[in-house]
C-alpha cells in the first residue's frame, strides 16, 4: 500500500469507526512484535516513536526528549526494519523538527518515500514548559517549527497527527487543519515508572471537552484523541474518551510497557513458584494415594476422584459427613479412613438408629451425670457410625448436626459419620444440615469405566506376588459380560467375581465362560451372530484406544490384557489398518 492510499485508507478506517460508534485506537509503540500485537488486537494504526523504543530498553518514556541519539534516525531505523510491511494497518513516524538545519520538506518527501502513511510530531516541545520552552520559542526551535513540520507533511500527501497541550497549542495547529489533534495529558502514570499526575480523570476529561468543543466550531473534520496521564486502563480510557467527547485514544505505555511489564512478572512468579508447587503436588499425590490405599477406591472417574478429593478436605474437619451410596459401594471404608486420616485417639463405633431413636438426648448427649460419662456424642476421640441413618429421628439428626458447634474443637471431640443409601431416605432440612460434609458414591453401573481397575487391582490382590505365570487377562467375551452386568451388588459384588473367575481360571485368561454362572445377563440372553460379536469387540477395542488416546501400552493395561494380545485382536479386527 503506497503512503497516499495508507491516508486514504486511515481517514476511511476512522469514518468506520465513529459511524459504529467506537473510538478509533492508535498505538504508539517502538519495536516490531508490539506493533503487531496491537494490530491484532484491533488497533486502527500504529505510530512509530522513539520513546516507545526506549521503554522497551528499560528506560522511562521521557528519555524521548534527552540527547541521547538522532531521534529522526532511530526511530526510522527499527521502524523500517520491524514495522513497515509487517502490520496490516496505517504507520505514521514520530518526527522531531527541532533542529532548524533540516529541510523539513525532504524530510517529509524521504518519509513517504520509505511507506509511511503520515507523520507525528513527536519529540515535541509540549513537554516543555518555563524559561526553557521559551528559550525553544526564541531560538526557532519550538513549537512554530512543529506547525511547519506538519504543512511539509500534508504537501507530501502524508496524513498528520498533532500533539498539543494547551488551548494556545491546539489553536495554532488548527489553523494547519491537520488529520488528528491528540490532547496529551503528560507523561503515564502507572506501573513500575509511576509519574505524578497534573489531572485527575475527571478533570482530563473536562479539559478535553471543553477544548474539542472550541475546536469543533471551526475545524469539524479534524479528529479528536486523547493520551496519557491518569489513563492507564480500558476503564479510564472509556470514561474520559465518554465524557470529553473524543473520537478516539493513542495509546503508548498502556498498550507496551505496563501489560508487558505485568505479564512478565506474573509468568517469572509463576516459575519461580513451580518448586514449592512440586513439592506441594508431591504431597498432595502422596495423601491422595494413601486415601486411595485405605478406601479402597481404585476407579478414576470423575466422580471417584471428586470423592476421593471431598476424603482429602473432610479428613482434617471435624465436622459430621453424610455418606450416601448403594450397598457394597464401598461406603464403610470409606468413614473407616476418615477416621484413620482425622488422627483421632478413640476408636470406632458402629450404631444403629435403634438404638438412638428409643431416646436420642439420653442415647447421644445424656441426661444426668452418669449418662452423660456414656453419651455417645462425649466420648473422647471417637468416630461414630451410624451405617442406617435414614432411619435415624429428625432430632437425632439435628442434635449430631448441632453437636460440632456445641463442643470443643480438637481431636478428643467425637465425629459422627452417617451412611444412607440415596438422598431419598433424608427430608430436604437434613440434606441443607449435612450438605457441607455430603460424599456421593454413585452406583458401579453409572461409572463403568471404574470396572477395569477395580478388577485389575482384586485380580492383583488375589493372586500370590510369586505364583508363575503371567497375569489373569480379561477377553474380549470376558470384557463384553462384564460391562453388560448392572452390577446390583456394586465393588462388593465385583470383588466376589474377581474371586470366583479366578478359582475357575484355566490358563490366565478370564472369559465369558469363566464369568458364566457369576454373574446374570448375556448368558441369559438370545445368542448373537458371529459379526455382531466381531462387531462389539471392535467397538470395544476402539472405545479403550480412544481413552487412552491410542498408547497401545495403556490400552492393554486398561483393558486388563497384554500388549501382545492387544496387538493381535487388533490386527485380527484390521483396526489401525
Amino acid at each position: 500500500m503506497i503512503p497516499g492510499d495508507s491516508r486514504r485508507a486511515l481517514i476511511a478506517r476512522a469514518e468506520r469507526r465513529l459511524g459504529a460508534g467506537e473510538p478509533l485506537v492508535g498505538a504508539a509503540v517502538g519495536a516490531g512484535l508490539a506493533a503487531q500485537a496491537a494490530v491484532q488486537g484491533g488497533a486502527d494504526f500504529v505510530l512509530a516513536l522513539n520513546a516507545g523504543r526506549y521503554r522497551m530498553m528499560g528506560a522511562a518514556s521521557v528519555a524521548a526528549m534527552l540527547p541521547l541519539a538522532d531521534a529522526n534516525e532511530f526511530t526510522d531505523d527499527f521502524a523500517q526494519r520491524e514495522i513497515l510491511g509487517t502490520v496490516a494497518a496505517p504507520v505514521l513516524r514520530g518526527v522531531s523538527g527541532f533542529d532548524p538545519r533540516l529541510d523539513l520538506a525532504r524530510l517529509a518527501a524521504g518519509t513517504h518515500q520509505a511507506g509511511y502513511a503520515g507523520i507525528a510530531n513527536f519529540p515535541t516541545v509540549i513537554h516543555h514548559d518555563g524559561q526553557f520552552r521559551q528559550a525553544l520559542e526564541e531560538a526557532g526551535m519550538g513549537f512554530s517549527r512543529e506547525i511547519a513540520l506538519m504543512r511539509a507533511a500534508q504537501a507530501a500527501g502524508l496524513a498528520t497527527l498533532a500533539y498539543v497541550k494547551t488551548r494556545a497549542e491546539l489553536e495554532a495547529m488548527a489553523e494547519v487543519g491537520p488529520d488528528m489533534i491528540c490532547l496529551n495529558f503528560g507523561w503515564n502514570a502507572g506501573g513500575m515508572r509511576d509519574v505524578a499526575q497534573e489531572f485527575t480523570l475527571d478533570e482530563a476529561a473536562d479539559r478535553a471537552r471543553h477544548m474539542f468543543r472550541r475546536l469543533r466550531r471551526t475545524n469539524s473534520d479534524i479528529l479528536c484523541l486523547v493520551e496519557g496521564g491518569p489513563i492507564i486502563s480500558p476503564d479510564d480510557m472509556f470514561r474520559v474518551w465518554q465524557s470529553s467527547e473524543a473520537d478516539g485514544y493513542l495509546g503508548g505505555s498502556t498498550l507496551d510497557r505496563m501489560p508487558l511489564e505485568r505479564a512478565i512478572i506474573e509468568a517469572t512468579s509463576a516459575f519461580k513458584t513451580v518448586g514449592a508447587l512440586r513439592a506441594a503436588e508431591s504431597s498432595r499425590s502422596r495423601t491422595l494415594t494413601e486415601i486411595r490405599r485405605l478406601t479402597g477406591i481404585f476407579g478414576h472417574s470423575d466422580s471417584m476422584t471428586r470423592a476421593v478429593d471431598q476424603i482429602s478436605q473432610l479428613a482434617g474437619l471435624e465436622l459430621p459427613v453424610l455418606i450416601l451410596g448403594e450397598p457394597g459401594s464401598g461406603r464403610i471404608n470409606i468413614a473407616r479412613s476418615l477416621h484413620t486420616l482425622s488422627r483421632r485417639e478413640g476408636g470406632l463405633l458402629q450404631i444403629t438408629a435403634e438404638e438412638v431413636n428409643r431416646d436420642p438426648e439420653a442415647a447421644l448427649l445424656g441426661r444426668g451425670r452418669a449418662d452423660r460419662r456414656a453419651a455417645l456424642l462425649r466420648r473422647k476421640g471417637v468416630t461414630l457410625i451410624f451405617p442406617d441413618a435414614g432411619n435415624l429421628l429428625p432430632r437425632a439428626l439435628q442434635i449430631i448436626h448441632d453437636w460440632a458447634e456445641m463442643s470443643d474443637p480438637g481431636p478428643d471431640r467425637s465425629r459422627a459419620i452417617l451412611i444412607g443409601g440415596s438422598a431419598a431416605e433424608f427430608d430436604r432440612e437434613t440434606l441443607r444440615l449435612f450438605r457441607a460434609a455430603l460424599i456421593e458414591i454413585p452406583p458401579l453401573r453409572d461409572r463403568p469405566e471404574d470396572i477395569l481397575p477395580y478388577l485389575r487391582q482384586f485380580l492383583a490382590h488375589l493372586t500370590a506376588p510369586d505364583a508363575p505365570g503371567p497375569r489373569p487377562e480379561i477377553s474380549p467375551d470376558g470384557l463384553r459380560r462384564l460391562f453388560s452386568h448392572s452390577w446390583p451388588g456394586n465393588i462388593r459384588e465385583l470383588r466376589r467375581v474377581a474371586e470366583g473367575a479366578l478359582a475357575r481360571m484355566r490358563g490366565n485368561v478370564i472369559g465369558a465362560t469363566e464369568l458364566a454362572g457369576l454373574i446374570g445377563g448375556p448368558e441369559t440372553a438370545p445368542p448373537v451372530t458371529a459379526m455382531a460379536q466381531i462387531a462389539d469387540e471392535a467397538e470395544w477395542l476402539l472405545d479403550a484406544l480412544r481413552r487412552n488416546r491410542f498408547r497401545k501400552g495403556d490400552t492393554a493395561n486398561f483393558l486388563g490384557i497384554s500388549r501382545k494380545t492387544l496387538y493381535n485382536r487388533m490386527k485380527a479386527l484390521r483396526i489401525g489398518k
